[in-house]
């Protein structure tokens, strides 16, 4: 298990799979994936009752799936999941029949990487929707980008925002004047939307293995002001947080949060 999010009204939890820890504690090995160590299904759940509904094998569409959400609209049963690996959005929603089924909305292609003997995939680490469900937020840890996708209509993903920093392609390795060692792993959304928290470690065996400098340089943290009216993103100039140079750094960070609630923390009974 991994993550997990609910719909009361629905009376319905949607759990989430990552791995075993013995097998991704260590670091990544590709192939544990061949091996079927890694999680490839999300599981619905009776809410209530706490007893399982219906598990959905998702395939190689869906390889370790982490992040979960419902629609903020409690009358919603829209929902979404990021699949890691295979670095795609898969959409579930309820049919007429009061069956749940699901399709892929996005796919984030590989990258070739003259160090890698495979394309790099882009490692979607977390996603997140806006208060009004209008926009899902995504980071691609590996590639070094977070997109906005307007999900008005959740069956048609439409890219409307993308900025980088980090990550492996080397399109951004140094923002507002600090090396982002890693790359956008976590966010968190102010309730107006505008204002997007990101952080750079995911988890430290995983964060050594393909970010080693991390251990030295440690973490950072910006902020990026999104446009909820038109869409689109860009990173705010006069805003980091180096980790690296804590007074018992250096350091590294993760999950970010909001004191007076922020786009994942709310959820409507």
């Amino acid at each position: 298990g991994y993550d997990f999010w609910y719909q009361p009204r629905h009376n319905v939890m949607v759990s989430s799979e990552w791995g075993a820890p013995n097998t991704f504690m260590p670091g990544f090995d590709l192939e544990e994936v061949g091996h079927l160590k890694y999680g490839r299904e999300i599981h619905f759940w009776n809410f209530q009752k706490k007893e399982p509904i219906k598990s959905m094998y998702l395939g190689e569409d869906g390889l370790i799936p982490l992040e979960v959400r419902f629609h903020h609209d409690p009358d919603s049963s829209h929902g979404f999941v990021g699949a890691a690996l295979s670095a795609n959005i898969i959409h579930w929603w309820k049919d007429q029949n009061d069956e749940w089924q699901w399709e892929k909305i996005v796919d984030v292609e590989n990258e070739p990487h003259p160090e890698w003997p495979i394309p790099v995939p882009g490692v979607i680490s977390v996603i997140l929707l806006s208060m009004d469900d209008k926009y899902l937020y995504l980071c691609n840890w590996l590639h070094g980008d977070i997109r906005q996708y307007d999900i008005s209509d959740p069956h048609n993903a439409k890219l409307t925002g993308q900025v980088w920093m980090g990550g492996l392609l080397g399109k951004a390795p140094e923002v507002n004047g600090v090396k982002v060692t890693g790359g956008p792993q976590m966010i968190q959304l102010s309730l107006d939307g505008k204002r997007l928290y990101v952080t750079t470690s995911l988890f430290s065996t995983w964060d050594n293995q393909f970010y080693p400098e991390i251990r030295t340089n440690g973490g950072c943290m910006l902020m990026v002001n999104c446009d909820t009216e038109n869409g689109g993103m860009e990173i705010d100039p006069n805003f980091v947080v180096d980790f690296g140079k804590e007074p018992n750094g250096p350091s590294r960070c993760h999950e970010t949060r909001y004191p007076g609630g922020d786009c994942t923390s709310d959820i409507w009974l």
